[in-house]
C-alpha cells in the first residue's frame, strides 16, 4: 500500500510497471481495485497508476471533498506530489468526468482521455436514481445500494478482487454519495469536448448499459476535426474492463498507441465492436 497527504489528506493509490504512465480513475462508489486486471495488462509497457478519491477506499474518509472540481484538483496535485509532468487518463463513470475536467483546465498535463461509460450530461442519471425508480429497479432506495447491488451482477473471475470491491462498495458513506452525486448531476461535459482540440478522447460504453446508455452521446456534433471516437461495445454493461478485460485493454493498448489517430478495429475486432464514430 502506498499513500500521500495532499491538503493534509490521506490519499491511497497503487501502482504497477514501467513506461509511460497511465492514472486509472474510479467511479462514484468502488475504488482503484476496479482497475487491478487492466493495469496487470498494461504493466508491461506502462507505469499505471490508481488511487482512491478522497471518501473511498483507503483514502480519508471523514474529511474531504467530494465533487467533480475537487476531484480535478485532487488528481493535478497528485501529479505534482508524485512527479507526473503528464500523464494519460482513464476514467470509469464520475472518473471519466474527472478526466474530462483535468484536460480542459490543464490540457498540457494530459496526453490522450479515455472515458468508459461517462455521462457526459450528469443530468441523464435523474432517471436512474430517483425516488420510485430505484425501488423498481433494486427493491432499495439509496445510492450506495443500487451500486452494490451492481457490482453483485458482474462476473469477476478473481474472487479476491470480487469481494474487495463489495466491501469498498458497502463500506461508502450514504452522505459521500450523495455529495458525489449530486455534483455528477449537475455536470455538463458537452462544452468542454468542444475545447479539446488537441487532446485525443475515446468515449467507451456498454451496449447494455441501462445506467448510463452510449445514445446520449449521439447529440455531440460530429467534427472530424476533432480527435474524439465513440465505441460501443455489444454485450457489455457498465463495467467492461471487468466483464472482458481482455478485450478492454487491447483496445486500451490500441487507444494509447494510435498517436491521435482513430482506432483502427482490426478484422478480430469487428466481432466485438458494434460501433465506432466520430463525436
Amino acid at each position: 500500500m502506498s499513500a500521500i497527504y495532499l491538503d493534509n489528506l490521506l490519499v491511497h493509490y497503487e501502482v504497477f510497471g514501467r513506461g509511460q504512465p497511465i492514472i486509472f480513475l474510479h467511479s462514484w462508489m468502488g475504488s482503484w481495485r476496479y482497475w487491478v486486471s487492466t493495469m496487470d495488462q498494461l504493466s508491461d509497457r506502462y507505469r499505471a497508476y490508481a488511487l482512491d478519491f478522497w471518501g473511498f477506499g483507503e483514502s480519508e474518509r471523514e474529511k474531504g471533498r467530494y465533487t467533480i472540481g475537487d476531484y480535478a484538483q485532487m488528481l493535478c496535485n497528485f501529479m505534482d506530489k508524485i512527479g507526473i509532468a503528464k500523464a494519460n487518463l482513464v476514467g470509469h463513470g464520475m472518473g471519466g468526468m474527472v478526466a474530462i475536467r483535468t484536460a480542459c483546465e490543464q490540457p498540457h498535463r494530459v496526453i490522450r482521455v479515455m472515458t468508459v461509460s461517462t455521462p457526459l450530461d450528469g443530468a441523464i442519471l435523474k432517471d436512474v436514481t430517483k425516488p420510485g425508480t430505484i425501488a423498481r429497479l433494486f427493491g432499495k432506495g439509496n445510492t450506495t445500494s443500487i451500486w452494490s447491488k451492481l457490482v453483485r451482477t458482474i462476473p469477476i473471475d478473481d474472487a479476491e478482487i470480487q469481494q474487495e470491491l463489495y466491501t469498498d462498495t458497502e463500506s461508502l458513506s450514504e452522505r459521500v454519495a450523495k455529495g458525489v452525486h449530486d455534483s455528477m448531476l449537475s455536470t455538463n461535459l458537452y462544452a468542454s469536448l468542444d475545447t479539446l482540440h488537441d487532446t485525443p478522447v475515446l468515449a467507451v460504453y456498454g451496449e447494455k448499459d441501462t445506467i448510463v446508455p452510449a445514445q446520449h452521446a449521439q447529440v455531440l456534433t460530429h467534427d472530424h476535426g476533432r480527435p474524439h471516437q465513440r465505441i460501443i461495445l455489444p454485450k457489455m454493461n457498465h463495467f467492461p474492463f471487468l466483464e472482458n478485460t481482455n478485450t478492454f485493454s487491447r483496445l486500451l493498448s490500441d487507444f494509447l498507441i494510435s498517436e491521435g489517430t482513430p482506432v483502427e478495429i482490426k478484422e478480430e475486432w469487428r466481432r466485438r465492436v458494434m460501433q465506432h464514430e466520430y463525436l
